[in-house]
């Protein structure tokens, strides 16, 4: 893991959004929020948030391994739609779409987007003090 002031924090967001991947592919009605997306849209975007996320907080040479992890992540769940639920149901495409979203954040992290976390953390120690009354 990279060496960051707050990683930590990081990490547990990061955990966060995993669990909520996770619940969400296995509860049995997922809420729409009233936002009418896709699922497939709601696939691509979970997967490349998380790809994205732990690419900024891992080395560049970890980032294959995340990607796979990820993709790994997804296809179980699929089957684990199959196999534990009765309202959902398993979808090699939705699976496609998960892999799609990972590959398109792999892509941006390889070509630096994967510094998001220096670059926060960078901003926040020059224009955040601490101890300094705002």
């Amino acid at each position: 893991m990279l060496s960051l002031p707050h990683a930590r924090i990081w990490l547990v967001l990061g955990w966060l959004l995993i669990m909520g991947i996770v619940a969400g592919s296995l509860i049995p009605n997922v809420p729409s929020f009233g936002l009418g997306l896709s699922d497939k849209v709601e696939h691509f975007g979970s997967y490349f948030l998380l790809m994205l996320w732990f690419s900024g907080l891992y080395e560049r040479r970890r980032h294959a391994l995340l990607a796979l992890a990820f993709f790994l992540m997804g296809v179980a769940l699929e089957l684990l739609q199959g196999a534990l639920t009765t309202t959902r149901e398993m979808d090699i495409r939705d699976a496609l779409t998960n892999g799609a979203g990972i590959a398109a954040a792999y892509v941006l992290a390889r070509l630096g987007f994967g510094e998001w976390t220096r670059r926060v953390e960078n901003f926040w120690t020059r224009h955040v003090q601490p101890g300094e009354d705002s």
